[in-house]
């Protein structure tokens, strides 16, 4: 018949197990990263930021060949030759020369005009379409770094109550076998302890996995230890997330995407009329000069120079209907920009809205975490009061415990979920900048404990 009051003694030593690993701190290696610090080095070796950068470059270089064409063509071309000459029973050999400059000038030409207008337009959309890449890249870095965080939590956390079941599976062992507790209670025990052994291996796994993500991005491994965020970072205080007309309205205003859209259309306006432009007539202005010694047929003649300065005017007449054919596929396809653009403007105000009410949310489930955190923490309190008296057994300690850490991670979860969403909703409002990256880091620090009561 075993005891029903527990010695108080097993309650002191379960406070104690309890107290010991809340208070152990996650190891946490000198020259811990923060975001900040990875965020600069995504900038030198993300492929996706490197690649976008490279495509704004190229747009810039086709922008400076269109204009080009649209200055002075300049050419000059020299030439040596040693000729045999016969005619009839007379042979003779002798070396020719011939130097010439030539130098042209549009004045008019529609197609070449809009072809800069076009190519003017499709380096700033590049320029654009780099903009939103790159930001799409930040936030990607940034969600792989909290979700590194948020396994490490989930590990840190599986292991804190592995510890405290494992100790109270010796307590309740020992007073087995001294015939003060049952059966039920240590094999429940045991049971718990193997199913944390299980979990850890699990989060253990997802930690790995985070890791390698992360690295993918940095092109390098991460081994070093990563800040977290501080135990009261205050994050609705700290970024206000106002009403939705706001967002919306810097959206429309300032989103890169919507405005390499536009970019995209203005240059497929331009293709249009550079298509067109093929019924006008154009105009140019030729000075061309030669001195030469070589005659007809590379006969040998006197020294001769000359210089001309010409007015070249081309007018199309009929070209088989090619340039109509080709003005219409052209208004096809600015069609589809326009249709691009309008998609683009929808897709923008959803993703806003969506990261709204997700940063609207997770401010709700941050300030609902807290509440349940508290309510754990006197759940557990008095289920320990509780078992001084025998009324529970240490089984129901340890859910308590369980809940208590269950809330933690919950808590955890919800700040990252809410800077992320933040993140995002700047990131397609078009006001994301490394400001907004050195305001995350403010928030983290190199010695938080996820085990601790936040």
């Amino acid at each position: 018949m075993f005891m029903k009051a527990k010695p108080a003694y097993l309650l002191f030593g379960l406070l104690s197990t309890v107290s010991v690993a809340a208070a152990e701190p996650a190891a946490v290696e000198a020259g811990a990263s923060g975001l900040l610090e990875l965020y600069q080095q995504a900038k030198e070796n993300d492929t996706r930021i490197l690649a976008a950068e490279a495509n704004k470059r190229a747009g810039e270089y086709q922008q400076r060949e269109a204009l080009g064409r649209l200055l002075p063509q300049v050419n000059a071309d020299a030439r040596g030759t040693r000729t045999r000459y016969e005619s009839g029973p007379f042979k003779t050999y002798y070396y020719g020369e011939r130097y010439s400059f030539s130098a042209q000038q549009v004045l008019f030409d529609i197609p070449a005009w809009r072809s800069y207008q076009r190519f003017k337009a499709l380096s700033e959309q590049s320029g654009l379409d780099a903009q939103d890449r790159i930001a799409d890249a930040t936030v990607d870095l940034v969600q792989r770094y909290f979700e590194v965080l948020a396994a490490q939590d989930s590990l840190e956390l599986v292991q804190a109550e592995k510890r405290v079941v494992s100790r109270n599976l010796e307590r309740v062992t020992t007073f087995f076998e001294k015939q003060l507790a049952p059966v039920t209670e240590k094999l429940e025990t045991e049971a718990r302890l193997d199913r944390l052994r299980a979990d850890e291996i699990e989060a253990s796994n997802r930690v790995e996995v985070a890791r390698e993500a992360l690295a993918e991005v940095l092109g390098r491994p991460i081994y070093e230890q990563l800040k977290r965020l501080k135990p009261e970072p205050r994050l609705p205080e700290r970024f206000e997330l106002g009403g939705f007309e706001h967002w919306r309205d810097e959206a429309l205003a300032s989103s890169t995407l919507i405005a390499s859209r536009q970019a995209a259309v203005e240059a497929q306006r331009a293709s249009m009329k550079q298509a067109s432009g093929g019924h006008y007539p154009t105009l140019s202005l030729s000075v061309t000069g030669q001195k030469s010694n070589i005659g007809y047929e590379n006969s040998q003649s006197g020294r001769t120079q000359s210089g001309v300065l010409a007015l070249n005017l081309s007018v199309p007449i009929y070209s088989g209907g090619s340039t109509e054919a080709r003005s219409d596929a052209e208004y096809e396809r600015l069609v589809v920009a326009q249709q691009e653009l309008e998609g683009a403007r929808r897709e923008v105000l959803k993703e806003v809205r969506t990261a709204y009410m997700n940063a609207g949310s997770a401010v709700s489930r941050i300030e609902a975490t807290k509440v349940a955190l508290r309510s754990s923490e006197r759940a557990r309190e008095a289920a320990e009061k509780s078992f001084t008296y025998g009324v529970n057994n240490v089984i129901d300690v340890l859910d308590r415990t369980r809940e208590e850490y269950s809330a933690k991670r919950d808590l955890l979860e919800a700040q990252y979920s809410f800077l992320i969403s933040h993140l995002v909703l700047q990131r397609w409002a078009g006001l994301l900048g490394e400001e907004d990256i050195v305001a995350i880091d403010e928030t983290l620090t190199a010695d938080a404990d996820p085990v601790a009561s936040r």
